[in-house]
C-alpha cells in the first residue's frame, strides 16, 4: 500500500492517492500504529480538499475526520476525538443524504467517548438521537445496543448490564466485539463476580496477546491486580500491577507522540486558516483598490460634468444679460422712436380743423411709423426665440 502511495503520487493521480492512504491509514490503525495513521489520514484530507470540486460534497472529508476522532479516541485523548467528531459534523450541514448515511457513526462515537468520559447525561442525549429514525447504518442495531448497556453502566446497574452483554453476544443481530468482553469484565468485577471476571480477562490476554493494544493490556492488568487485591493475593496483585504499569509507559509514549502530532495539526490548520485568510485579503484589498480608482474616476467625471454645466450656466447668463440689453436697446431706440411718432401724428390730427387734408399728408409718415414698429417687434420676437 505504501509503494501504491508513492506511484499515485509520483503519477499526480490525486484521487487514487486519497484512496490509497485512507486504506493505508486503516492497516496502520490496525496495528495500533497511530501516529502514521493520523499521518497518512491528513494527507489524504488534502487530496479531497483539492477534489471538492468533483465530488461536489463533504463526505469523504467528514469520513477521514472520523477516522482521526476514532485514533484520538483510543488514545485517550476525548476532547480531541469530540472535537473531530463536530468538524465531521458540521462538514455534513445541508448535506441530508450524507448526514443519514454518517449521523450514526458519528452519534456513536461520541457517545463511546462521552461513556469514557464517565457523561451520563450526554450519553443518554446521544443514545436518544441514535434512536432517531432518519439514522441509517448496517451497524445500527449494534450502536443502540452497545449504548444501551454502557449507559447501565455507568448507573451503576453491573447485573443489569452482564444480563445485556450476554444477550446481545448471543444474538445473530449484533456485531460483538472484544469490547464486549472487556466492559463484561469490568461488569462482573464491579458486581463482584471475581471469578468470571478474571477469567475473561486471563481469557483476552491468551486469545490477543500480540494483537492487543498497550492501553487495553494497562486495563486488563489493573483489573487482574485488583481482583488479586479483593481476594488479598498481595504478590500476583504487585505482579499485575507491575505489567500493567510497563504497558501505561508504552501507552504514555504513544499519546506523548500522539499528543505532538495533534499540536503539529492544529498548527498546520492554523498555518492553513492564516494563507486562506491572507488570500481573502489579497483579493479583498485588489477589489477595494478597484473600487476606490471607480470612485475617484466617478468623482472626476462627476467634477467634469458639474464644472461644464456650472459654464454652460455662466455663458447662458452673460448670453441672457446680452440680449437683454440688446432688448432694452431695441426697446427703447426702434419702438419707443416708431411709437412715438405715430402718436405725434394721431396727436396733430387731433388737433387739426382740416382733417381730411391733414391726414392726406401725415398718412405716407403714419404708415412708414408703423411699417417700421412691425419691423422692430418682429425683430424683438426672433430675438426672444432664439
Amino acid at each position: 500500500m505504501s509503494r501504491a502511495v508513492q506511484i499515485a503520487a509520483k503519477s499526480n493521480q490525486d484521487y487514487l492517492s486519497f484512496q490509497f492512504l485512507s486504506h493505508l491509514g486503516f492497516i496502520q490503525t490496525d496495528m495500533g500504529d497511530y501516529i502514521d495513521a493520523i499521518y497518512n489520514y491528513r494527507l489524504a484530507t488534502v487530496k479531497v480538499r483539492k477534489l471538492r470540486s468533483a465530488f461536489k460534497d463533504d463526505r469523504r472529508e467528514a469520513s477521514l475526520n472520523i477516522n482521526i476522532s476514532d485514533l484520538f479516541y483510543k488514545s485517550g485523548l476525548y476532547a480531541e476525538s469530540l472535537n473531530y467528531l463536530n468538524k465531521a459534523w458540521a462538514l455534513l450541514d445541508g448535506d441530508t443524504a450524507s448526514k443519514h448515511l454518517l449521523s450514526s457513526v458519528i452519534f456513536y462515537n461520541i457517545s463511546e467517548n462521552y461513556f469514557r468520559m464517565n457523561k451520563l447525561d450526554s450519553l443518554i442525549a446521544y443514545h436518544a438521537r441514535l434512536n432517531s429514525p432518519e439514522n441509517k447504518n448496517y451497524k445500527l442495531y449494534t450502536y443502540r445496543k452497545r449504548t444501551e448497556y454502557y449507559i447501565s453502566l455507568l448507573e451503576h446497574k453491573y447485573s443489569l448490564a452482564i444480563g445485556q452483554i450476554n444477550t446481545l453476544k448471543a444474538s445473530k443481530e449484533y456485531a460483538p466485539s472484544d469490547l464486549e468482553d472487556q466492559h463484561l469484565a469490568d461488569a462482573y468485577f464491579a458486581n463482584n463476580q471475581l471469578d468470571s471476571s478474571e477469567h475473561i480477562v486471563n481469557r483476552l490476554l491468551l486469545a490477543n496477546k500480540d494483537a492487543n493494544h498497550p492501553e487495553i493490556k494497562q486495563h486488563l492488568y489493573e483489573l487482574l491486580g485488583q481482583i488479586a487485591e479483593k481476594r488479598n493475593g498481595e504478590n500476583f496483585a504487585a505482579l499485575n500491577f507491575k505489567k500493567a504499569l510497563a504497558e501505561a509507559r508504552q501507552y504514555n509514549a504513544k499519546l506523548t507522540q500522539v499528543g505532538i502530532i495533534s499540536s503539529q495539526i492544529k498548527l498546520d490548520e492554523t498555518e492553513s486558516s492564516y494563507i486562506k485568510r491572507a488570500e481573502i485579503y489579497e483579493r479583498e484589498r485588489i477589489w477595494l483598490i478597484f473600487i476606490v480608482v471607480i470612485a475617484a474616476l466617478v468623482i472626476v467625471a462627476i467634477a467634469l460634468i458639474y464644472r461644464n454645466v456650472k459654464q454652460k450656466r455662466h455663458y447662458e447668463m452673460l448670453l441672457f444679460a446680452a440680449k437683454k440689453e440688446e432688448l432694452a436697446f431695441i426697446n427703447s431706440h426702434e419702438v419707443r422712436k416708431h411709437l412715438t411718432n405715430i402718436l405725434g401724428i394721431i396727436d396733430i390730427l387731433k388737433n387739426s380743423n382740416n382733417k381730411p387734408d391733414e391726414y392726406e399728408q401725415v398718412e405716407p409718415y403714419l404708415q412708414e411709423s408703423a411699417a417700421k414698429l412691425d419691423e422692430a417687434i418682429r425683430n424683438i420676437s426672433e430675438k426672444l426665440n432664439d
